[in-house]
């Protein structure tokens, strides 16, 4: 006797099928002793001539709001059945091991009744494209899902990741549990990315300007180009990070290099292309002649090179130093340098020559 829509089968003792049945129906059986199987769990029963034998089966159900399945398994861990959520399982008596979403409980089955688990739900609420992870206490990973689509779990403690970002979450039995989320984005007009690491120094994640990042509630470094900057992430909310944008004008073939206060370089690029980074004040080389520059929210600072050239015959080189006798850049003869705004020498050999620089012009000296 079953309590669902199902079918049992009937296998002899050296294992093989024999017949099977709708539940509550008869299956004719010439006597002897039988394997009856419900949804993979056994029951032995003896058949005796001119006389009619009953199984009596009992009932999983796990009763959710989530659309997905259950599994259950036997005490050996085989898995014997899985089932849509609110759907019932027919068993034989038994303690039985059931998982959703890899958290696990026990039901036990007793005949003529319906066991019934109400696991809860989790969910991420977040305006972002992305997926949430649900962890156990071992730091398995047990589930995962986009965001503002719940996830059924049984009750227990658990910890959830998004964007690498951790919270701690309690599930009740047939309770909901929304994880209040903020998002972070750094906004900025190149086409670069931006990171995101926690106080410890780890990179949790990462996305392109204007893109945003789901983050639980806390702070956290934003780097762009290696300049960094702190950031709070409050529940519900977004927080912007306001990049500015740097860039050496100059029409040679050549890279600037920029360097924050203390030295340390951050980033470097093809004279034209700007490079963001978070507001302050940084220094730019370009040709090993350091200009400060500066990075302001929402714009782009252009800071216009100029050029000297040797124009002479041959291929040999030339040389460039500054006011202190310090070489600064060399190439060849009718190839320009690009430098900043000033006065410089040239050398040739053992002759050398004032050049004086204007932003935006090429300085010729003719040799």
């Amino acid at each position: 006797m079953a309590v669902t829509d199902t079918y049992f089968h009937a296998f002899d003792s050296a294992g093989k099928q024999i017949g099977s049945h709708a539940a509550n129906g008869m299956l004719p059986l010439r006597p002897g002793d039988y394997q009856i199987k419900v949804n993979n769990s056994v029951h032995p029963i003896s058949v005796q001539s001119k006389s009619l034998a009953k199984c009596s089966t009992g009932a999983v159900q796990v009763a959710g709001k989530t659309d997905e399945y259950y599994y259950v398994f036997d005490g050996a861990g085989t898995q014997l059945a899985s089932a849509h959520i609110n759907a019932a399982t027919s068993l034989f008596p038994a303690i039985y091991h059931i998982r959703l979403n890899n958290t696990e409980t026990t039901a036990n089955v007793q005949a003529g009744s319906t066991a019934e688990l109400k696991p809860g739900t989790i969910n991420v609420e977040a305006p972002t494209d992305e997926y949430y992870y649900v962890f156990d206490s071992a730091a398995k990973q047990l589930a995962s899902s986009h965001v503002a689509k719940a996830t059924g779990l049984f009750a227990g403690n658990y910890t959830l990741k998004m964007n690498n970002s951790e919270t701690k979450a309690e599930i009740r039995a047939g309770g909901d549990s929304n994880i209040p989320v903020g998002t972070l984005v750094a906004q900025g007009s190149t086409d670069e990315y931006y990171y995101v690491f926690n106080n410890a120094g780890t990179q949790l994640a990462s996305a392109h300007l204007a893109r945003p990042l789901a983050l639980f509630p806390g702070t956290f470094t934003v780097k762009m180009n290696n300049s960094a900057m702190s950031s709070t992430v409050a529940p519900a909310a977004t927080t912007e990070v306001i990049t500015g944008a740097i860039v050496l004008q100059g029409n040679t073939d050549e890279y600037y290099y920029i360097f924050d206060q203390t030295g340390t370089q951050l980033g470097s690029a093809h004279l034209g292309k700007p490079l963001s980074f978070v507001p302050g004040e940084y220094s730019a080389k370009m040709n090993n002649v350091r200009v400060p520059v500066k990075a302001e929210p929402g714009r782009t600072n252009e800071y216009q090179m100029g050029a000297v050239t040797v124009k002479a015959g041959g291929s040999d080189y030339y040389y460039v130093f500054d006011s202190n006798g310090t070489q600064l850049a060399s190439a060849q003869f009718n190839h320009p340098v690009a430098l900043p705004a000033g006065t410089y020498s040239v050398k040739v050999g053992n002759n050398a020559r004032p050049a004086t620089v204007t932003a935006g012009q090429a300085a010729v000296v003719n040799w």
